[in-house]
Parts: C-alpha cells; sequence; structure tokens
C-alpha cells in the first residue's frame, strides 16, 4: 500500500505509481499539471482509495484520509 497527502501525490505521480488510477492531490494548478502528467485520473474528492494507492487532498481531509489507511490495512489491501 502507497499513501499520500496533501502534494505529496506529486512524487507518486513522477514515480509513475497512479498512472491509469484515480487520486487526489491539494488542487494547484501545478499539482493538477503533474498528476495530468503522470497518467493519474485527477478525482475532486477529499480521499481517494484505487487498489492499494490512497490519495487525500489536504488536511482538512487528514482524518478520513487515516480512516482510509486504517480500513486497507485490517482489510489486507
Amino acid at each position: 500500500m502507497v499513501a499520500a497527502i496533501c502534494l505529496s501525490p506529486v512524487v507518486l505521480a513522477r514515480a509513475g505509481l497512479l498512472k491509469g488510477r484515480e487520486a487526489t492531490v491539494f488542487p494547484t494548478p501545478e499539482a493538477l499539471e503533474e498528476l495530468e502528467n503522470g497518467g493519474a485520473i485527477y478525482v475532486k474528492q477529499g480521499v481517494v482509495v484505487s487498489g492499494r494507492v490512497i490519495t487525500a487532498n489536504g488536511p482538512q481531509s487528514a482524518q478520513d484520509f487515516a480512516l482510509a489507511i486504517c480500513q486497507a490495512l485490517t482489510e489486507g489491501r
């Protein structure tokens, strides 16, 4: 499992881990461009779970992000 919040989904996109996956990020023009360049499908949501990749858009989504990680860990994703 890989998880990233705020602007860090950009790192996943640059590493090619978001290609063909739905993901979210703190929506700056530069971050959205990086997701697009990395082949991600941007979803305007607080938290996005796509297989074993969990992304969140910022501090306001931190609690839901943590819950998604905990759920993924307990489900054995």
